[in-house]
């Protein structure tokens, strides 16, 4: 376990047996696909090639790679080791990492301290809220949460409302971002309503508007606040009021993957960075990342990961990498009742609500300007549990027609194996 890893940074013989147990699971996943990368399947190795070179998106570069979870035959393989911008895709990366590191039961924490001593009916100070970077964070969750103060008798508060959002940095963009797209702002304390609304060179601003929410709720409760919204650091003058707590991470991973939250997404792989480190910053949260999947694939396996969203163009990744990845997700973490259920069910959820509903299968898409891939395990037609990735990048065509040639070619492989 990737935990394992994180706990023995600081004792180089433990950090040595983590490796060497990675490689041998790296080096049996390799040397087993080389094996039948010579010999792939009989039944699927004409027709289905002929529908990946044939009708491929015009212009468009295409990766392929299906393999047997079971036993780990190579079924399909078609530019398997090139690499690819995989979009969202990239959220199995980075999820997956914060399974590993915070596991899947970790709830955020948010919490609402006061002065020491009476509080009722005036707080003689401000009040100070620190948060480590909570997703689901909402308007109403914070309003139920509030009303404590009018239960504690609560009529007034003489000081400010301080906003610690110290257990992150201020970066609140990803590296390789495209500045016309509408993306999410990483911040310790964030909104889920609004995390696209800020200018990422305002560093307070996305914690200023969760500081003014909160002055609001306890303005429509009639206590009247006579300070003002401020960042600041909580000190040791200030006692536990309200202690709120997340949803099990594996809901909120659920949710950054089955829906593609790009904001859910960034904040978790934050939130990794703050666990191993101490400080959720850009560089923290990508060294975890990064470094888990060198131990997976070696330290010379092309990829390279920048943000825990895929809105980077700057991600690189092949398609053997992610399907592998899936593999040992499905070994490792509970088959389909663990890391793989936090992929949308196609046909019911998510962003495989329209696709492939005949068929038993868990997938991630990835979505950018001409860039469409899709990833995920299936169950066959005669009960096999195939892992595979398809990645369709520079094409020309819309992308809804990429998608159906992607379905083709599952569909495929579902009847076929």
């Amino acid at each position: 376990m990737f935990r394992a890893y994180i706990r023995s940074l600081s004792k180089e013989s433990r950090r040595l047996k983590y490796s060497q147990n990675k490689f041998f699971y790296l080096s049996l996943v390799f040397f087993t696909s080389i094996i039948f990368i010579t010999y792939p399947s009989v039944v699927l190795a004409q027709d289905v090639y002929s529908i990946i070179t044939s009708k491929a998106p015009q212009g468009g570069f295409v990766g392929v790679y299906f393999v047997d979870v079971d036993n780990g035959n190579t079924l399909v393989r078609y530019n398997e080791h090139s690499l690819f911008v995989p979009a969202s895709l990239t959220k199995i990366f980075s999820t997956l990492v914060a399974w590993e590191v915070l596991g899947p039961d970790f709830r955020y924490t948010t919490t609402v301290y006061v002065p020491r001593g009476n509080i009722s009916p005036i707080v003689r100070g401000d009040i100070v809220i620190k948060g480590n970077g909570d997703p689901s964070m909402s308007v109403d969750t914070l309003k139920a949460n509030l009303k404590k103060f009018v239960i504690e008798g609560v009529r007034e508060i003489e000081g400010n409302i301080v906003i610690d959002n110290s257990f992150f940095s201020n970066e609140r963009w990803g590296i390789g971002w495209e500045w016309d797209y509408k993306n999410p702002s990483v911040d310790a304390l964030i909104l889920k309503e609004n995390p696209n609304n800020f200018n990422p060179y305002d560093t307070t601003a996305v914690a200023l508007n969760f500081g003014f929410h909160i002055k609001q709720i306890l303005s429509s409760y009639g206590i009247n606040v006579k300070g003002t919204v401020k960042i600041g650091k909580l000190t040791s003058d200030y006692r536990e009021f309200i202690v709120i707590k997340s949803a099990p991470l594996k809901n909120l991973i659920s949710v950054a993957n089955k829906y593609s939250s790009n904001s859910y997404a960034e904040q978790i792989l934050r939130t990794v960075g703050l666990r191993v480190y101490g400080f959720g910053s850009i560089y923290n949260s990508l060294k975890v990342m990064n470094d888990f999947y060198k131990k997976l694939f070696g330290e010379y396996y092309p990829f390279k990961l920048n943000d825990g969203s895929g809105l980077s163009t700057y991600n690189l990744a092949t398609p053997y990498m992610i399907t592998q990845v899936l593999v040992y997700a499905y070994k490792t973490h509970g088959g389909f009742n663990g890391f793989i259920s936090t992929l949308a069910s196609s046909g019911k959820e998510g962003t495989m609500e329209k696709r492939l509903g005949d068929i038993t299968l868990y997938a991630k898409t990835g979505t950018l300007q001409k860039v469409s891939n899709i990833a995920g395990v299936m169950v066959t037609k005669t009960g096999r549990k195939v892992a595979f990735t398809i990645m369709v990048n520079n094409f020309i065509i819309p992308t809804y027609i990429a998608m159906q040639y992607q379905d083709e070619i599952i569909r495929y492989v579902w009847n076929n194996y």
